[in-house]
């Protein structure tokens, strides 16, 4: 089902200078752009097969697409409320005026109540009224698209010795897809080490629905000395990006740094079936340094997310008229 939105920007929402129609279709048409894992379609597949409703729109401006926003809606008695993780998704670098007449117009097609925004970029932030409700996340991104040599020398020293220590140790490893009724291990250890370090994490009935339906859309790397699993890191894949899920080393592992050989494995495989981008996900120096010294010595880019934060567009809009009425 297709919503269409025909919103001239005019006074009422406080343009004056411009006078163009925007669209907005509730569709998943869109040309193939690096985005999060949760700005997928994978992931709204994996959503709504748990129960969930995560809706896809799509703007255009004059019959081109300029932006895909990913919602998750949810209702907490009477108040509806409007989730937005790492959206929206832009063909290209925008100006600020276009990015506030998106943040606009879409409540107006989406739906009014309590926006929760999460975007890829601080930028989508200066363009709406809102309240922070967490701090800005960073996250660790490989760029794919460089080729193994670039790759290598973008890696800390010491984080490519390790990597050049794992492969003379005999280690060995091995690569597939994801089955649920094989890799039950997997996320026993995932739920496991959740509770020890007191972490929280999509829970395992997600990657059993992402499985189901994507069937092709993850790669488990799995490490082995001496014929015993010592590590192993789940992949998903939501092209031209991939998504690093859950990774898990033993003693073993850990000791002939086999989560180094792993993700270096990974990153070799990914470049050659022309992914662009490895997200590492969050890093948080604080809480866990350990884990966020691997992501960096990688080679991964660190870069800032926006802040959550709460908009509540319908106030806004009411604040915004009268201030030009008066």
């Amino acid at each position: 089902m297709f919503f269409v939105g025909h919103i001239r920007i005019n006074h009422e929402l406080g343009f004056h200078s411009v006078n163009w129609r925007m669209e907005i279709t509730r569709s998943t048409s869109f040309p193939a752009t690096a985005s999060a894992l949760q700005q997928s379609d994978e992931y709204a597949r994996a959503v709504t097969h748990l129960g969930g409703d995560a809706e896809a729109y799509v703007a255009h401006d004059q019959d081109h697409p300029i932006a895909r926003v990913q919602i998750v809606k949810r209702r907490f008695g009477p108040l509806p409320v409007f989730w937005v993780p790492r959206g929206p998704v832009w063909a290209q670098s925008p100006c600020p005026d276009t990015r506030a007449r998106l943040w606009r117009v879409l409540p107006q097609i989406a739906g009014h109540g309590m926006w929760i925004v999460a975007p890829d970029s601080a930028d989508d932030l200066a363009a709406i009224r809102h309240t922070q409700l967490m701090s800005p996340q960073h996250v660790a991104e490989i760029d794919l698209t460089a080729d193994d040599g670039t790759r290598l020398s973008r890696q800390h020293v010491k984080w490519r010795n390790r990597l050049r220590h794992a492969q003379n140790t005999g280690l060995q490893v091995a690569h597939r897809r994801f089955d649920p009724l094989r890799d039950q291990t997997v996320l026993i250890r995932e739920a496991t080490q959740q509770r020890k370090h007191r972490y929280r994490g999509l829970p395992p009935a997600f990657v059993l629905a992402w499985a189901q339906t994507n069937r092709s859309a993850s790669r488990l790397f799995t490490v082995s000395h001496e014929g015993k699993a010592v590590a192993h890191m789940l992949l998903l894949l939501h092209r031209p990006v991939v998504t690093y899920h859950i990774g898990w080393s033993g003693m073993v592992g850990r000791r002939h740094s086999a989560h180094n050989l792993a993700l270096w494995a990974a990153s070799q495989w990914l470049h050659r079936k022309g992914f662009a981008r490895l997200d590492l996900g969050s890093v948080d120096t604080e809480h866990a340094p350990g884990l966020a010294r691997f992501k960096i010595g990688s080679g991964a880019t660190v870069r800032p997310l926006g802040a959550t934060s709460l908009h509540l567009p319908h106030l806004s809009r009411r604040r915004l008229i009268r201030h030009d009425a008066a």
